[in-house]
């Protein structure tokens, strides 16, 4: 492991070095309308990397497009060049922890490996970047997940001020950062101390079983309650960095024609609708149902962990406050209720 120190400008420097070789993917400060977001995007001027706080949207659209031409995940992208690898700059803990389930999915399972999105992940680094203070939707602690370093990301930023720590935990990355200066563990150590007594509280604990027990909870009255206010409008699952389900969809005639692959949503009324006309999903509250037992149940019953990282993009883009911390708490108190399953010990 190395460990190194440098200030903004260093940074920059050496960024602009690294393009030479590899696209760059980093959080940007973009105008949309009236509105400011953050998004990761393939990037030329480095001065435009923001992280001042959390993106609005996660880097799923980096190794997994949105919608693309298939086998042509990038080709309207003219600062994503096919023969450089990416570095993807600045991902917090909670996208890196949504990465490696989406790998789990596309790349670990037995049964299937997605061969285009293997192809993305390949060529794709990882710098990692520990988060200095709670966002105010944010609950990745309270399932398990530590705010300050994943161990997914092989190289992590740890900012204070103007300064950066950059800890480089496998060898082959060690080059890249040559240029820079020396950081001293002990410093970094003090640094990691504070950033945990900040994180040491929050106020949003859950005491769930995992997986969710589906046959105690599947039947049960919540659903209607949690799902009330739903409009089905999938904004949740689009600013998802977990959320995976996609389709194919054809553009032109037989002899001329391109084929598509673009992100879907469970939440929609028609994803689960059979060519016979039956849909098994056919209310809102079923659809609802459907997200919380895949994140909670499903995915952690056939991979490694759960299907939620706890970023809170869902309550902050929900157009009707829908709240998932909620939802949870209610499957909380419905299981002590009832006398559900407990939790494993």
């Amino acid at each position: 492991m190395m460990i190194k120190k440098a200030d903004q400008e260093s940074i920059l420097k050496l960024l602009n070095n690294l393009k030479n070789d590899y696209n760059i993917a980093a959080p940007v400060l973009l105008k949309k309308g009236k509105k400011e977001i953050v998004e990761y995007v393939f990037i030329d001027d480095l001065n435009d990397i923001y992280l001042d706080r959390q993106p609005d949207s996660s880097p799923k659209n980096i190794v997994f497009p949105q919608n693309s031409a298939i086998g042509k995940d990038y080709s309207g992208d003219k600062l994503y060049d096919p023969e450089k690898k990416t570095i993807l700059w600045g991902v917090r803990s909670c996208d890196i922890e949504a990465i490696k389930t989406i790998d789990q999915v596309f790349i670990e399972d037995e049964m299937y490996t997605d061969q285009s999105y293997k192809a993305n992940r390949d060529k794709t680094i990882i710098v990692g970047l520990s988060c200095e203070e709670r966002e105010k939707n944010c609950f990745c602690d309270a399932l398990g997940f530590n705010p300050i370093e994943s161990d997914y990301a092989p190289i992590y930023l740890f900012i204070k001020e103007d300064q950066y720590y950059i800890k480089i935990k496998e060898k082959e990355y060690e080059s890249l950062f040559s240029s820079l200066f020396d950081g001293d563990q002990t410093e970094l150590n003090e640094l990691l101390k504070l950033r945990e007594k900040d994180f040491n509280s929050s106020e949003f604990e859950i005491d769930i079983p995992i997986p969710l027990p589906e046959k105690d909870i599947f039947e049960a009255e919540i659903w209607d309650e949690m799902s009330e206010k739903c409009l089905s409008c999938g904004v949740c699952t689009y600013y998802c960095p977990t959320c995976y389900c996609f389709n194919f969809f054809w553009d032109g005639n037989d002899h001329d024609s391109t084929r598509y692959k673009n992100w879907d949503s469970c939440m929609f009324t028609t994803y689960s609708a059979h060519a016979s006309g039956h849909n098994p999903r056919d209310s809102k509250d079923k659809r609802y149902r459907n997200r919380i037992m895949h994140k909670f149940s499903y995915h952690p019953f056939n991979y490694e962990g759960l299907g939620c990282v706890g970023c809170g993009r869902c309550i902050s883009r929900c157009p009707v406050n829908l709240d998932i911390r909620e939802a949870l708490k209610l499957t909380e108190k419905y299981l002590q209720t009832k006398g559900g399953a407990k939790k494993d010990g």
